[in-house]
């Protein structure tokens, strides 16, 4: 959740969302683990002392905590042994060897939590591998409890290729009966697949875009759960993510050199020059400056973004990067850096002022994921006026529309294959718009900051998906 413990922006979604929904007249409670980052940042009220959590044929005890986030109860799960560490997920170089054992607990802590509150919710929404063993529990050894017998599962995949896959040693452990261990469930090639058994029991599922929805159902797309998807695929459908415009908006954010507006565009020339300076970049003003922040995996597209950047840099542009990642991704642009000294500037790290510095002083924003789920920078940028250069592929097919010179329309440029031509191909294509048709980047950027897309609105699709979901449970 965005304030509190972040990884990507499956935490952006976890707080926008259950605010979008409290503003509709929603009872919204949201559950963490206690990490060890929110212990050490967060100030919290004990709520339960102790609350018992069967696992394995034992009881495993925990305590809860609570704070109130814009009059949301939001309770964390506190276990020292499971959750009181320096990282969330691994030690930095490898999975937590017990992970399949700390999320489980977590999936049947929640549904203890509802017992001990009393609280019998219409919807239990589960996020990605971490919570999906809940919708199993509920159904087998829930679903007749008073609290729980009205309610349904949905199972929103920000990912699906991160799937939680343990051995089958953690099968007693997490309760999963012999019955329910085989292809159709959990088993996956021998080992437990958290998400293959999440989509299997939740009674819907939701892709964060229509277009990664579409994708999951194809064998190329899906990350090797086609099958699941596919018996699934009644239950399946895809909402974009909205954009936190408290947050994102250049007329008012606090953290730009200066505000902006698409009537009054000057005080982004400002930021642009400001963001040279910062990055220790020739300021010039008449030289495109393309921005990246993102976590620096393969999945980005950097395994063809990064050859074609050689190319791309003997051009009269400038690159600025925030980020951190795999270290082969990141020795590059510390290469590239090196060899394009006025060119290039990358800062490994994650700065969330300088974040909005980059979509408030870029030109373009280069997004060419391999797959991307939803995405959210794409989303910032088009309202920073900064045009998005994209792969045609899941949220970011969903969300921008694609340069048209003939009718001057469009708020941004994207491409289709994976290859460095392809992607040389688009980014000349951007470049050479900004210096011979000023006039359309222009009318682009104008386009660009006119499109919303806002939480309520995602928060009524999800409306519609729980009543769908309830009907069906």
């Amino acid at each position: 959740m965005e304030g509190l413990a972040k990884t990507g922006g499956l935490a952006d979604v976890g707080k926008a969302l259950p605010l979008a929904l409290k503003r509709r007249g929603h009872d919204v409670r949201i559950v963490l683990p206690h990490y060890q980052s929110i212990a050490e940042d967060v100030h919290t009220n004990r709520v339960i002392q102790t609350l018992g959590v069967p696992m394995g044929g034992t009881e495993i005890w925990c305590a809860v905590n609570q704070v109130m986030i814009e009059g949301i109860p939001v309770y964390f799960i506190e276990h020292h042994g499971y959750f009181f560490r320096e990282r969330f997920y691994d030690d930095g170089f490898q999975e937590y060897g017990d992970n399949a054992a700390r999320f489980g607990f977590f999936s049947k802590a929640v549904l203890q939590l509802c017992k001990a509150l009393h609280f019998a919710p219409d919807i239990l929404h589960c996020h990605d591998w971490q919570t999906a063993m809940l919708p199993y529990y509920h159904k087998v050894y829930e679903a007749d409890h008073p609290l729980f017998q009205n309610s349904a599962s949905i199972m929103t995949i920000h990912n699906a290729a991160f799937q939680g896959n343990f051995s089958g040693d953690f099968q007693g452990l997490l309760g999963i009966q012999p019955q329910h261990f085989v292809m159709e469930h959990f088993e996956d090639y021998g080992q437990i697949n958290f998400l293959k058994g999440g989509i299997s029991w939740a009674d819907k599922t939701n892709a964060v875009s229509p277009g990664y929805a579409d994708e999951l159902l194809t064998p190329l797309g899906s990350h090797g759960l086609y099958e699941v998807f596919d018996r699934r695929k009644a239950d399946l459908s895809g909402i974009v993510n909205g954009c936190d415009y408290q947050d994102w908006n250049p007329e008012i954010d606090p953290m730009i050199p200066a505000n902006y507006s698409v009537e009054d565009l000057s005080g982004k020339q400002l930021c642009k020059q400001a963001l040279q300076k910062r990055f220790y970049l020739p300021e010039r003003p008449e030289v495109p400056l393309m921005g990246i922040v993102s976590r620096l995996t393969q999945q980005k597209g950097f395994g063809y973004l990064i050859p074609a950047l050689y190319t791309i840099m003997q051009w009269e542009v400038q690159l600025v990067v925030l980020g951190t990642g795999e270290t082969w991704i990141e020795q590059e642009f510390y290469n590239l850096a090196r060899n394009f000294p006025d060119k290039v500037e990358w800062h490994g790290t994650y700065d969330w002022e300088l974040s909005h510095w980059i979509e408030a002083g870029s030109d373009m924003f280069l997004m060419p994921s391999l797959y991307e789920p939803c995405g959210l920078n794409q989303l910032y940028s088009l309202r920073y006026g900064t045009l998005p250069v994209v792969r045609a592929v899941g949220g970011l097919r969903d969300t921008v529309e694609n340069y048209d010179a003939k009718n001057i329309s469009g708020t941004g440029f994207m491409f289709d294959e994976p290859t460095v031509e392809d992607v040389i191909d688009c980014i000349s294509w951007a470049v050479k718009t900004y210096y011979d048709r000023p006039e359309h980047f222009q009318q682009l950027v104008r386009n660009a900051m006119g499109v919303q897309f806002e939480w309520d609105q995602s928060a009524i699709e999800y409306e519609n998906m729980y009543e769908a979901a309830l009907k069906k449970a």
